[in-house]
C-alpha cells in the first residue's frame, strides 16, 4: 500500500525516515526502495547511524529513531526552484522542533517555492 502511494506522487527527491519505527519489516523497506522512482530523482535517507553517503539502498537496514529535522532541513537547502520533495516518515521525533524551527523550515521551503508532500505508513 505505501509503495502504491509513493508510486503515484512524482518527485525530484525522496527522504526516506530510515528509523526503525518507520519499517516493522524488511519487505516493507525493500519495497519502497524499489518502488519506481523518476530518472534523475534524488533519494536521501534519513537516520541516527548506520549508512553512509553513496550507499546502495539495499543494502541499508532501517534502524534507530526517528530524527528527521536536520535532515529535511539539509535537503531543502540543497534542493533548486520548483522541486517537489516527497517525505516518507512517521516524525515520530524525540526532539519536538520549537515554533522559530517550523517557522525557518516554512520560510526555506517558501523562499524556493518547493513543493513538499508527505506519506507515512
Amino acid at each position: 500500500r505505501l509503495t502504491t502511494r509513493i508510486e503515484k506522487i512524482p518527485a525530484d527527491v525522496y527522504l526516506i525516515d530510515g528509523s526503525g519505527s518507520m519499517w516493522r519489516d524488511m519487505g516493507e523497506w525493500r519495497d519502497v526502495v524499489n518502488a519506481s522512482v523518476r530518472p534523475g530523482s534524488r533519494i536521501y535517507v534519513s537516520m541516527m547511524n548506520g549508512c553512509y553517503s553513496g550507499q546502495r539502498l539495499n543494502s541499508i537496514t532501517p534502524s534507530g529513531g526517528t530524527e528527521i529535522w536536520y535532515s529535511y532541513w539539509w535537503v531543502i537547502n540543497g534542493m533548486s526552484q520548483g522541486e517537489t520533495l516527497l517525505i516518507i516518515s512517521d516524525f515520530q521525533s524525540n526532539y519536538q522542533l520549537q515554533q522559530w524551527e517550523r517557522d525557518m523550515i516554512r520560510r526555506a521551503v517558501q523562499a524556493r517555492g518547493i513543493t513538499v508532500r508527505r506519506i507515512s505508513n
